[in-house]
């Protein structure tokens, strides 16, 4: 037999061939079908679609062939590829080429080839589509332009190959970004999980507190607090730190941490202005991607009744005594856009059954379901028709504050502590 040479752009063809990926791949039904077909419109034993590798010819889709591989140096194919059209051979014991080829003489004993090259997306053939009998046969014009017809089909199914494989790695692709989602989802809710944990529980006897926290996202800006300073001071603050996410959550909870001691141990905390001078010096927002906060710190002295406290541009606290409402407006500047911003310390009495009541401004900033905001005017109207009740009394006023807006999720994080004084 005679080998076929090599074509003259070899190189080129065969990285075509490997770009493709197509090798030693599984079976694929599309290639299949026309493999079928071909062999029913041809009525051939034999037909397939090879790819002829450096020194392989390496069978993608066949019927009637046993072997998934040949040698290249005795394939019929290797010559079919160096042609721009089909190679027919109606009877190969009488072509010099291929009379004592082991593909004749021998399994599967091919008498009759046709074959068409296939070009892959570059234009190089990387293949042919086959059709083989084991007796002489004659191959027609008409033949000749079925055939191919049915290697034009098969060379758009090999276009498809970057296209399937894009479309694969995408699905890849998409699987890792889920997992990885899910992961961060999971992540996140152990984060917000912990958040929460560093709530206060509520507090009970003479001083009594309630609270509800809902964040707009798996993380939020808002945080708040009270704890005993000695056995007659009672610090309480609730801060606002602007913006969502992670950056906003670990910007609040290191405020938390700062108030703690941390930081700041070594200040006096019940001087609520010398607390936020100290927190505007520790916390500037050029160290803190550009985020602040706005934030409200009181102490309340159980001794003689009265509330010290200074608020860094955060919405006013409103304190009810009956029917008798106070806000507790801005006595500074936020917390961390100035460095030597000034806070005022302002000092209230608190009459037996006054009832302070701590907010973000997402508790009232809310598009209601008939236009317009909530707004602060609102919110005091919902807090003072509930703040008659008896017991806690903040889920009520959240029930109330959905209802106004009309949808269960809020636009935005939203605190609300509730502190009563007998």
């Amino acid at each position: 037999m005679l080998a076929a040479p090599f074509p003259v752009d070899e190189a080129e063809r065969l990285a075509e061939l490997q770009a493709l990926e197509i090798l030693d791949t599984p079976s694929e039904a599309r290639f299949d079908r026309i493999v079928e077909l071909a062999a029913r419109v041809f009525r051939t034993p034999i037909a397939y679609v090879a790819m002829i590798d450096a020194e392989r010819q390496w069978i993608k889709a066949g019927r009637g062939v046993e072997r998934s591989e040949t040698l290249r140096s005795t394939s019929f194919c290797s010559h079919t590829i160096l042609q721009n059209g089909p190679l027919v051979i109606p009877d190969a014991l009488l072509d010099p080429r291929f009379r004592d080829s082991p593909l004749v003489v021998g399994e599967p004993y091919i008498r009759f080839y046709a074959g068409h090259p296939l070009a892959g997306p570059g234009g190089r053939n990387v293949g042919t589509l086959c059709l083989a009998d084991r007796v002489p046969r004659t191959f027609d014009a008409a033949d000749v332009e079925l055939l191919a017809r049915l290697a034009a089909m098969v060379e758009h199914e090999l276009g498809m190959v970057d296209l399937i494989r894009a479309q694969r790695e995408l699905l890849e692709t998409k699987t890792q970004l889920i997992a990885a989602q899910t992961q961060l989802a999971n992540e996140l809710a152990e984060a917000a999980a912990y958040v929460k944990s560093l709530l206060p529980a509520p507090l009970k006897g003479a001083i009594r507190t309630d609270w509800q926290f809902v964040s707009s996202s798996t993380l939020g800006g808002d945080f708040f607090g009270y704890r005993w300073l000695n056995d007659s001071c009672l610090a309480i603050y609730l801060l606002d730190v602007m913006g969502h996410g992670v950056g906003a959550a670990l910007l609040s909870t290191s405020v938390e941490s700062a108030l703690r001691g941390g930081v700041l141990a070594n200040l006096a905390f019940d001087d609520p202005a010398a607390v936020l001078r100290a927190l505007n010096q520790a916390f500037p927002m050029q160290q803190n991607d550009g985020r602040f906060f706005s934030m409200w710190y009181g102490v309340y002295d159980r001794r003689d009744r009265s509330l010290v406290y200074t608020n860094a541009g955060h919405p006013p606290p409103l304190m009810f005594r009956g029917e008798e409402v106070s806000r507790l407006g801005a006595t500074g500047t936020m917390v961390g856009v100035i460095p030597d911003g000034r806070f005022e310390t302002r000092r209230i009495a608190v009459s037996p059954g006054s009832c302070l009541y701590l907010y973000s401004d997402g508790a009232y900033e809310v598009t209601m379901t008939l236009g317009g905001m909530l707004q602060l005017e609102g919110l005091q109207a919902i807090i003072a028709r509930v703040s008659a009740s008896d017991g806690p009394r903040t889920a009520e006023i959240l029930r109330l504050i959905r209802e106004a807006h009309g949808m269960t999720e809020l636009q935005d994080d939203v605190s609300l502590l509730e502190v009563s004084f007998d």
